[in-house]
């Protein structure tokens, strides 16, 4: 059996790093094999830095919403132990200084746990980079495609229709608000609508332990989270959205979705595609998980 054989919504596992994924589409629309999204919130991080040397004071103090110069597009796609390399003049990494460090609440259903409010060092300049996690073989497995990511108009430049996107290549991305089923008016923009979503359970998550920082039996299950998209607020050059996976969040009057500094601290909640003639398990473990095989025929 092949990635490709496995219906929407199938959870696989990459055995090296156990991160599971969920199956989003098989040959999606501009990508190419079959595209995995986690199915917990991996990371706790802000999507950008504070940079102090700026002269965009808004961006001195909050950051660059533009994904493809954000910081955790460069960590996603690092293979590197020391991912972080400038993405220009003013660039600053995501050290404690140049993010936010407030307390971040999660919920537990259906009571609001003391337990589940926490704080931490979510800095992750000496994080090594994200595709460290993975085997080599999961890795060289991943296509690389062109991200459509949204630009924000020009103040006073006219426009008919909407604004040409900026490509960028990538292994693991953020999700679009498009691809989730939002924001139709950007659909082409920033990618189209993934099958996956077509149930709105699967965009809800909870954070790993890791991600928090709990134990492995810290039971997560019935916990929500909300996470980054790569979609920047109109007329911002510092907001970024993010998918609200508890609708009973007060800041975001129960809405799907809201904005954030983007030096703030979030869920991240990646996509890849990989190959879809990757071999997979014949059946699946207890937990209804697929294990991805490399090499095995």
């Amino acid at each position: 059996m092949i990635l490709k054989d496995l219906s929407i919504g199938t959870k696989v596992r990459e055995q090296k790093s156990s991160v599971v994924f969920l199956v989003a589409d098989h040959n999606h629309t501009a990508y190419i094999g079959t595209t995995l999204i986690t199915d917990c919130a991996i990371k706790l991080a802000s999507f950008d830095a504070a940079e102090p040397d700026n002269p965009d004071k808004a961006i001195k103090e909050f950051g660059n919403n533009f994904y493809p110069l954000s910081n955790i597009h460069r960590w996603l796609n690092s293979s590197e132990v020391d991912w972080y390399k400038s993405a220009g003049e003013f660039d600053a990494p995501p050290l404690v200084e140049n993010i936010d460090q407030g307390r971040l609440d999660f919920y537990d259903v259906p009571f609001y746990s003391e337990e589940a409010k926490f704080t931490g060092d979510f800095s992750y300049k000496d994080d090594p980079g994200f595709l460290t996690w993975f085997s080599p073989e999961f890795v060289d497995s991943i296509c690389e495609v062109n991200v459509p990511c949204h630009v924000n108009p020009v103040p006073g430049e006219i426009h008919h229709g909407p604004p040409e996107p900026f490509y960028i290549k990538s292994k693991v991305f953020l999700l679009s608000a498009p691809e989730m089923g939002f924001e139709k008016t950007r659909t082409g923009t920033e990618g189209f609508r993934l099958p996956l979503f077509s149930d709105a359970r699967m965009r809800v998550v909870a954070p790993t332990p890791a991600a928090i920082g709990k134990p492995d039996d810290y039971v997560y299950d019935d916990c929500s989270f909300w996470y980054w998209l790569r979609t920047p607020i109109s007329g911002s050059s510092t907001m970024a959205m993010v998918y609200n996976s508890d609708h009973r969040v007060g800041d975001y009057n129960s809405l799907s979705t809201g904005q954030s500094q983007v030096r703030s601290i979030s869920g991240i909640r990646p996509a890849l595609n990989l190959d879809s003639g990757v071999v997979v398990s014949n059946g699946p473990d207890a937990l209804g998980v697929y294990t991805l095989l490399f090499g095995d025929k």
